[in-house]
């Protein structure tokens, strides 16, 4: 056997060694963590919002949270679109398109830490929409804190979304707009 091969036998000895080593170590279980902000649990928001899409109201609704989210928090804004045939709610995640004999629309949303907008943007005069699509709009305001997000997760999922922050649809309390 040539001083190469010896020399990288060892060496593959020294590995297999070092790592049986490691695998089989266990120490003390280490201190906890420090508290969240303050020992405070953060928990995420839900609520529904009612408007109606109006040229007066440049085709927009806007709300307020009544407090400041942070900034790494994620909001999601979803419509109801109807009733499945079971007599579920359907909710959409936005932006959500729509296709018109006109031409294309969309309900779409933006949002600072205290308050939103839910708006129209349409490739032809939004005026002559039918009200189905302009009155009595209903949407759901999700505000979930940074430590719960999971980019994993599916958001267009209302229902696993609700799961997943642990938010009973009977808590969901309704705030009517314009």
């Amino acid at each position: 056997m040539n001083r190469s091969n010896r020399l990288l036998g060892m060496r593959s000895l020294f590995v297999l060694l070092a790592a049986f080593v490691m695998w089989s170590c266990e120490g003390p279980v280490g201190p906890a963590g420090p508290a969240g902000a303050d020992g405070v649990n953060i928990v995420a928001e839900v609520f529904e919002v009612e408007g109606d899409f109006t040229q007066a109201g440049n085709f927009g609704i806007r709300g307020e949270y009544g407090f400041d989210i942070l900034e790494s928090d994620k909001v999601l804004i979803y419509r109801l679109g109807g009733l499945d045939q079971d007599g579920i709610d359907i909710w959409r995640l936005l932006p959500q398109v729509e296709f018109h004999p006109n031409g294309i629309f969309t309900y779409d949303f933006d949002f600072t830490y205290y308050d939103y907008s839910i708006f129209l943007n349409g490739d032809f005069n939004l005026n002559i929409l039918e009200s189905g699509y302009t009155d009595n709009q209903i949407f759901r305001v999700l505000i979930i804190p940074a430590d719960r997000i999971d980019l994993r997760m599916d958001y267009s999922n209302h229902s696993a979304v609700l799961e997943m922050l642990g938010v009973d649809e009977n808590d969901i309390q309704r705030k009517v707009l314009n």
